[in-house]
């Protein structure tokens, strides 16, 4: 049905999967009845995406509440690598991926640079009392933020972690 199919191209606009240009064409097509032949823009590049605009058979919501939510996984050893390797696998396949991920990182970098701070602060006396308390601090807000993260892209938002040192600039892409 042709509403179905300008809704799906809607989609993957919205998602950075089209520009629009790639859109307007595409539309134009399935308006005028071409839908035999594929534009370039809907091959696979790789097999991740497919034409309804998912990331690796996933919505792209869904993918991205999951990569921001991974982070919850920090304490496991899973939990450092699975948001990484989300984003490695989902990158090229969509800028809102691509533009969460590198979100993901920064904080997640961050997060590891407060930490060693927090950790050699607590070896002095004086530290121990600024130290403690920031190690404590960051405990609760490496559990809060993902989730607040996970929530806002459930909503098609991207979440900026505040207090995230800009390692990549999510917005240069």
């Amino acid at each position: 049905m042709i509403s179905d199919e300008i809704e799906r191209l809607v989609q993957l606009r919205n998602s950075g999967s089209l520009s629009e240009d790639e859109f307007l064409q595409a539309k134009q097509r399935v308006l005028n009845g071409q839908t035999a032949e594929r534009p370039a823009f809907f091959q696979q590049t790789s097999g991740m995406t497919d034409v309804s605009g998912r990331i690796c058979g996933v919505e792209p919501k869904i993918w991205l509440t999951l990569m921001h939510a991974s982070q919850l996984l920090t304490w496991t050893a899973v939990g450092v690598v699975a948001p990484f390797v989300m984003w490695l696998l989902s990158r090229d396949q969509s800028r809102e991926a691509n533009r969460h991920g590198l979100m993901i990182l920064n904080w997640m970098l961050s997060s590891l640079v407060y930490f060693v701070v927090a950790g050699l602060a607590c070896f002095t006396i004086v530290g121990f009392v600024i130290g403690a308390p920031m190690f404590a601090v960051l405990v609760v807000v490496n559990i809060v933020f993902p989730i607040i993260g996970a929530l806002q892209a459930s909503s098609g938002q991207l979440w900026r972690y505040p207090f995230t040192i800009n390692f990549f600039d999510p917005d240069a892409i």
